[in-house]
């Protein structure tokens, strides 16, 4: 049974973690995983749902998952923003709202912070952050399925989920729970990190989750001074482009590295939510590239209904 997070809280701000009973599918071959997928659930009043993911750490991707959310909100959109990386959380600081405390509504459900145009919560919102988690993998299942079932979204034309890097608990739980549109996998050009692309694109296949497709996240740097274009991370061009190639997945954007946005993201101000930066231009794009790319797995679906 689960110890819920909403339970004896106070109105106004969240002092409770939740127990959970476990992960039900792991490390199954492809073919078992598949027959032992339960039916999954829709969010109510949520249009659709995006996963941003990346199965390499430091790759950039609640950066990118959060300008993604950002811009989508620009494009007057409703949207919210649900940072499940548990043990790292780093959606607050990226939005800037580190405040601890969660209100809750009279069902005892949370209530999203509402900033840069768009609504997020975070476990990041109700814990210090001198405070390690030591979870193991049954509870941080549970506490993913409280911040599905328990946040009170409103109507929300798009969720974003930044989920942790890797294949563990989180996605497994995730992939088995919600009906999702699409994932997308964060990456650098960096060799290290293509191999672990591999394993997270087979992994979304196995559980059924669409990809997108892959960002390349700090692509390069472009010299201030010579303007001159740096592949810093190692790799090339090509590195990226042939590896979703061999998936069968599209490489749907390059987003360079520019000092100033970390340094806006730290200030917890991204750079969608700055109008007229140009710095902001590709997360547009990428978000564009993103509603295009959803519709039509949606128009597919429908397709494959009317065959049936």
């Amino acid at each position: 049974m689960l110890s819920c997070f909403a339970s004896n809280l106070s109105k106004s701000v969240f002092n409770k973690s939740c127990i959970a009973l476990g992960s039900l599918f792991r490390n199954f071959h492809d073919n078992h995983a598949k027959n032992f997928l339960p039916e999954k659930i829709e969010l109510p009043n949520v249009s659709r749902v995006i996963a941003v993911s990346s199965c390499k750490g430091g790759v950039g991707k609640s950066t990118v998952a959060t300008n993604l959310a950002v811009s989508l909100g620009q494009l007057n959109l409703r949207v919210g923003l649900l940072d499940l990386d548990i043990y790292g959380p780093s959606i607050p600081m990226l939005l800037g709202t580190t405040e601890k405390g969660i209100n809750v509504t009279d069902e005892n459900k949370f209530i999203p912070i509402k900033k840069h145009g768009i609504s997020s919560i975070s476990i990041g919102n109700m814990i210090e952050e001198s405070k390690g988690l030591i979870w193991r993998g049954p509870l941080v299942s549970g506490v993913v399925k409280q911040l599905l079932n328990d946040t009170d979204w409103g109507e929300l034309d798009y969720l974003v989920l930044d989920l942790p890097p890797g294949t563990g608990d989180t996605q497994i739980t995730l992939a088995q729970t919600l009906k999702m549109d699409a994932s997308l996998i964060v990456t650098t050009p960096q060799r290290l990190a293509l191999a672990d692309v591999i394993r997270g694109v087979e992994m979304f296949k196995t559980v059924e989750v669409p990809v997108a497709g892959i960002v390349e996240n700090m692509s390069w740097f472009q010299c201030p001074n010579c303007n001159t274009k740096h592949n810093f991370m190692g790799g090339d061009a090509q590195s990226v482009k042939d590896i979703a190639a061999k998936l069968g997945v599209k490489q749907i954007a390059q987003l360079p590295y520019v000092p100033e946005i970390a340094i806006s993201s730290d200030r917890g101000v991204p750079v969608s939510a700055q109008l007229g930066n140009q710095l902001a231009q590709p997360y547009f794009d990428l978000a564009n590239r993103v509603i295009e790319i959803v519709t039509e797995l949606r128009q597919e679906k429908e397709k494959e209904k009317e065959k049936n």
